[in-house]
């Protein structure tokens, strides 16, 4: 639209504008900078004016709209209109991990129902809530307060993606991440547009960047214009970016056409060049054959005549050891893929069945159990689940086998609360002092998806059970795993449990009684078959039962070598004995040494894909030679579709990562967005000819790192009343006491007379009304506010000053509403417990936290004397 009619635009004519539902969305694409894989959509409002007959772009409408309020009726169509069309876009193969990114304004965040209208709209269309990334300018965050910080609260428990988007333009970009919880940041094109230039802003974009991959949230990078800016954010581990370069904003109908297509754009293509994992040992070289292998046959050709019954012989006695020695060979290859496969499937159950039975020993379930208290059961259950891998949800049961907790939580059947005493595993489990494996049984859910259960007796000090805890395995993950051995190795697969039950199959049959007799048997793997079938069968003890791996026989061994070779007989029959003699002493030995080839080969790529530590192996240049499927797997994308990639474009470290023997930490960022921890262990290796070669061991160690965070902060926690202890108190007022933090008020609150409740009443009661105090101290300020308890009766509290509110306003208020607490306590009531209050402000009285304390303390100590002076004399 031209200057002058988008000046003439009015309030009026967007409204109607907006009541014909004139509105267009358009679709900015955003990719994975790896894979070229289109990850999400931004959308993008357009307004169509009938009187000018142009589609308005935003600068010409969105100021108008803002200040008359239309905005929120703009950001709702805009809604409803994108969620369907991406929940229809999701149907593609090209589509099936789409996101939607919806910008927020101010007023949208005015309204406290902006959750549950946008629960409504991606329900309507079929839209899933983790699919929406909700983005926020720092304009609209610095406009926001806290009913804001509660809707956006609001969204990201619903499952939105929160993202911060210009970031680094702002004046108070990091203190909007203390603030707000956000997902993901987008960094802004005028940081982005210095990649690749060289000199100071180039320098400060890249540490602009490892910064924001330092906070371990999703990153873009926007107004990617240059094939340079997508090379150097591949170098730093930038995972996803949007911009020109790979495509401009589209209307839907060109963008459906893009995702029918399914084409990488131009510039996020890599390299074509097939990349061939290097064979471990080296073909024979001809130039190394010695002067008598070279001065043999000459000599000897003379004499071919009176050997040539002699090859005839060798020839058959060699087409007979050669198919004797492949049936041994192909034998011990499916011996040694069965024992593989056996081991890893029995080091994942085992690996659970371990993480559940230590689980059911600490303090953490067991008071879950005790205490009953949803938010205990809920966060012990989500440790359970982040310290395993594979698991379908994870639940609590009481001594009965009645649910109490169930994680991730099921809508349909509704299972907690419900009695399941009749399963199976809860008599082996409450009779054993480690977990338990079950039998294989159908989930209730409308997929009936098969699965096992991993349980153990939660019991308390006299060995009694107080519960159990039980984590729950989808069968479809290991089905998958037998699925790729099957595609790797074309032999097939069967797991069976101690039941006879089949836990997975090449051949689909979960769920079915075995009646195989080599299975029921339990019979050493012997290699040898009766009917044609070579087969060998191993145990896996973490469910008393067997793996069996099984290929005909003709299929496994092959072209017999040594067999009477038609080219070879008419090359003698040509030229006569001389190449016969030739034939006896080389081709032989070439043959032994390609099948030795082909063997270690092999025997090299299966060891890789079943290991079961995630590993990447690359040439000196870092460029991903091999992956194993547990590598493939941490990083959600196809193991062929990583050669050839920078293992830096993976590994994102905030600095370069170290290619020497030590290793180093790193965040991995998924198919999917998800951020994983791991620690990396590189060790150099010799190629076939010499040359180096690395490998790159990668051990996720997100589930540890957060249960130490949670570790962390249960230190920092008082045990009785689970306000903050002294640790944590120190840590905020130093915080406070920060340069150009915000006015903040130090209370020190003291209870008068509370000795005279545990004298009288006893401890327990003194601890109830400890805990009361605290409860309404809590509630009584903000979510970033803290709340401590020195020891004993006395607590302090570091509290945000909002504008025009003093410290003794604040300190008034906490002390009306504890003492309100303590007039209706039951054992303050008939005690007589007061509270003596004193206050402070950060920096007018102190900036070290033991001044404050002190001035603190004095004015506390005053309004007790004091308290202590107005009180009636006996």
């Amino acid at each position: 639209m031209g200057a002058a009619a988008a000046r003439e635009m009015t309030a009026e004519r967007l409204a109607h504008a907006l009541e014909q539902g004139d509105v267009v969305v358009h679709y900015q694409p955003c990719y994975d900078l790896r894979t070229g894989e289109m990850v999400a959509v931004e959308a993008l409002a357009r307004v169509y004016d009938a009187e000018s007959d142009e589609l308005l772009q935003p600068a010409a409408f969105l100021e108008v709209l803002e200040q008359s309020g239309l905005v929120v009726h703009l950001d709702e169509m805009v809604l409803a209109l994108a969620a369907r069309q991406v929940a229809d876009w999701r149907r593609l193969p090209a589509g099936r991990r789409l996101c939607l990114a919806i910008n927020l304004s101010p007023a949208d965040l005015d309204d406290p129902l902006l959750p549950v209208r946008f629960r409504e709209a991606t329900e309507a269309a079929g839209l899933p809530m983790d699919a929406i990334i909700v983005e926020l300018t720092e304009t609209l965050l610095s406009e926001t307060g806290r009913g804001h910080e509660q809707v956006l609260a609001e969204l990201s428990a619903m499952g939105c993606n929160v993202t911060l988007d210009d970031f680094g333009t702002g004046n108070a970009s990091f203190d909007y991440l203390r603030r707000f919880h956000v997902d993901g940041v987008k960094i802004d094109r005028s940081f982005v547009q210095y990649l690749g230039t060289g000199g100071r802003r180039d320098r400060m974009s890249e540490s602009l960047v490892r910064f924001c991959l330092s906070l371990g949230v999703h990153v873009v990078a926007e107004g990617i214009e240059r094939p340079q800016h997508v090379a150097v954010l591949r170098r730093l581990g930038c995972p996803f970016g949007q911009g020109f370069l790979m495509s401009r904003p589209l209307p839907a109908a060109e963008l459906e056409e893009l995702l029918a297509s399914d084409v990488v754009p131009a510039a996020l293509r890599h390299d074509e060049e097939a990349v061939v994992l290097p064979a471990l040992v080296a073909e024979p070289d001809a130039h190394r054959l010695t002067l008598l292998e070279r001065f043999v046959p000459r000599v000897l050709g003379g004499l071919v005549a009176l050997v040539l019954g002699l090859v005839a012989v060798l020839a058959a006695v060699g087409h007979e050891d050669s198919h004797e020695t492949l049936t041994a060979a192909a034998g011990n290859r499916l011996a040694a893929i069965d024992s593989l496969a056996a081991r890893g499937v029995d080091m994942r159950l085992g690996g659970v069945r371990g993480v559940v039975t230590a689980f059911s020993r600490s303090d953490a379930v067991r008071t879950a159990l005790a205490t009953r208290d949803p938010e205990r059961m809920d966060l012990a259950l989500e440790t359970l689940a982040s310290s395993t891998v594979g698991t379908f949800n994870t639940s609590l049961y009481d001594a009965e086998g009645t649910m109490l907790d169930l994680a991730p939580a099921q809508a349909e059947p509704v299972v907690v609360g419900r009695n399941f005493a009749y399963r199976e595993w809860y008599a082996p489990a409450g009779r054993s002092t480690t977990a338990y494996v079950t039998q294989a049984y159908q989930l209730m859910t409308a997929q009936r998806t098969w699965a096992i259960a991993v349980a153990a007796a939660v019991r308390d000090d006299r060995g009694r059970v107080q519960g159990f805890v039980v984590a729950t395995l989808a069968l479809s993950g290991l089905q998958a795993e037998i699925a790729s051995v099957f595609d790797q190795y074309g032999v097939e697969v069967t797991v069976v449990d101690r039941h006879d039950t089949t836990l997975a199959s090449s051949a689909g049959r979960v769920g079915e009684q075995t009646r195989d007799p080599r299975l029921l048997a339990a019979r050493e793997a012997s290699g040898r078959g009766t009917d044609g079938v070579l087969w060998a069968v191993s145990g896996v003890p973490a469910i008393g039962g067997w793996l069996l791996v099984e290929q005909d026989r003709d299929e496994a061994v092959g072209t017999v070598v040594g067999h009477a070779d038609p080219l070879v007989t008419g090359l003698l029959a040509g030229t006569g004995f001389v190449l016969v003699l030739l034939w006896m002493l080389n081709d032989r030995r070439r043959r032994q040494l390609k099948a030795e080839l082909r063997r270690s080969n092999a025997w090299l790529t299966s060891v890789l894909d079943a290991t079961p530590t995630p590993v990447l192996v690359s040439d000196v240049d870092d460029l991903v030679q091999h992956a194993n499927a547990e590598a493939a797997a941490l990083l959600g994308v196809p193991a062929d579709s990583l050669r050839g990639q920078s293992v830096r474009s993976w590994l994102t470290t905030r600095d370069q990562p170290s290619t020497g023997r030590d290793g180093f930490s790193a965040t991995v960022v998924t198919r999917e967005g998800e951020v994983r921890l791991v620690e990396v262990r590189v060790r150099e290796l010799a190629g076939p000819a010499g040359e180096p070669m690395r490998l790159h061991a990668l051990i996720d160690v997100t589930p540890h790192h957060e249960e130490h965070d949670r570790l962390r902060a249960q230190g920092r926690v008082d045990p009785l009343t689970g306000v903050a202890n002294r640790i944590a108190l120190d840590e905020a007022l130093s915080a406070a006491s920060a340069p150009g933090r915000p006015s903040q008020a130090l209370v020190m609150l003291d209870l008068d007379g509370f000795k005279a409740v545990n004298d009288e009443l006893g401890h327990a009661a003194g601890d109830s009304v400890l805990c009361a105090v605290a409860d309404v101290l809590s509630g009584s300020v903000g979510p970033d506010d803290t709340v401590a308890r020195m020891g004993g009766d006395e607590f302090v509290l570091v509290v945000r000053l909002e504008p025009g509110v003093t410290h003794d306003d604040v300190a008034t208020r906490l002390r009306e509403a504890v003492q309100a607490t303590l007039d209706g306590h039951p054992f303050a009531l008939h005690v007589g417990v007061g509270v003596s209050i004193g206050s402070a402000l950060v920096g007018a009285d102190g900036h070290d936290a033991d001044e404050l304390l002190r001035v603190a303390d004095v004015r506390m100590y005053d309004a007790k004397r004091r308290h202590a002076d107005r009180r009636p004399r006996r």
